[in-house]
């Protein structure tokens, strides 16, 4: 396949400065191998992006056992509902209610498993100079975003950059990873607006809901078919769902307040989680391979998207906090331990799930 010429005034370096490159950074004028947002475009039309980025060497592709999917499963459902557990409970009974607080800490441990990911492969491979490393990481991770069907698609259409500059493959997953941040921030904020209001086991039931809404969202977005059994299910899954919000809302607490408004918890615990299911869509459509070399070749993909929304969540949403506080809509004060214990319990296992 012909590549486009070079953009005029462009510097053109070899591969090896790409050594020079920072973690998760990549360097626009340092990098001749770049998989390019310009590069997908010819006269109108969208071409399917080549990667440069391919390890030599590469291990035989390897079958993952149903009892590793079994039990990453298992870890997100056990993970799920302790973290609702606990956040109940130290808000509930150890009356540490902070929700936009408890979500802030919640959504930016989206980086820690990164993190240790990271640590990780730097211990693995601790023998390699730390250059050579950091260019190998930021290469399988731009290779891997080059197997993202949207980024030929819409990839172009969706990073804004100045006249004369070139977007490359983590600019594209930086920006995508902006919007997605921003649908989970608002199923965050209606999860734990709802906590307040209905029980635990309400929550926990309508949110794992939140996986059929994603099948329903997979339709028009992903142009997937959904067969007979999946209708079915769907169908279901909201009829559940409607059951549980307008079964018993008479549901009375003598020592708690949990639930006092179950309704009106279930019914914004509803809109939470068609949320969640919109995140899950798009997170799969611009963040998840669709033709991975091997199987763990995704996982730093999947892992550094992760990663962004908690890190724009860190970023960002900590401006509220002190608005809040200012307007005595959420004033800001510390846990107590016991309290700080659960809400560490709450932040790690929602990293978890």
């Amino acid at each position: 396949m012909s590549r486009l010429l070079p953009i005029p005034g462009r510097r053109r370096f070899n591969s090896d400065d790409d050594n020079e490159d920072p973690l998760l950074q990549e360097n626009r004028e340092s990098s001749d191998d770049d998989i390019e947002l310009a590069d997908l475009e010819l006269n109108g039309r969208e071409r399917t992006p080549v990667s440069h980025y391919k390890r030599h060497n590469e291990p035989p592709k390897k079958r993952v056992e149903w009892y590793w999917i079994a039990s990453a499963l298992a870890v997100c459902v056990a993970g799920f509902t302790l973290n609702t557990e606990a956040t109940a409970y130290f808000e509930d009974e150890l009356d540490w209610k902070k929700p936009f607080a408890t979500l802030y800490l919640t959504h930016g441990s989206l980086v820690l498993p990164w993190f240790a990911h990271i640590f990780y492969l730097r211990w693995k491979n601790r023998s390699t100079p730390y250059r050579s490393w950091v260019s190998d990481y930021n290469n399988t991770l731009r290779s891997s975003i080059a197997t993202i069907d949207a980024f030929a698609t819409s990839g172009p259409s969706l990073v804004l950059k100045r006249q004369g500059q070139v977007a490359g493959p983590l600019d594209y997953l930086a920006t995508t990873m902006a919007i997605v941040t921003v649908v989970l921030t608002m199923s965050g904020v209606s999860w734990f607006t709802s906590l307040s209001l209905t029980t635990p086991a309400d929550l926990t039931a309508i949110y794992n809901c939140a996986t059929f809404f994603a099948a329903a969202f997979s339709v028009p977005i992903l142009k997937e078919k959904l067969g007979w059994i999946s209708i079915i299910a769907v169908v279901l899954s909201i009829g559940g769902t409607f059951t549980i919000a307008y079964g018993d809302t008479t549901a009375e607490h003598a020592e708690s307040t949990i639930g006092a408004s179950r309704l009106l918890g279930n019914i914004i615990a509803c809109g939470g989680a068609v949320a969640f299911g919109l995140y899950e869509v798009l997170f799969k459509k611009w963040a998840c391979s669709s033709r991975p070399e091997t199987q763990e070749s995704s996982v730093p993909l999947t892992l550094a998207a992760s990663a962004l929304t908690g890190f724009y969540t860190l970023g960002v949403l900590w401006i509220f906090l002190p608005i809040l506080h200012i307007f005595g809509v959420e004033e800001f004060a510390l846990p107590s331990l016991h309290a700080l214990l659960w809400i560490i319990i709450a932040v790690l296992s929602a990293a978890s799930a």
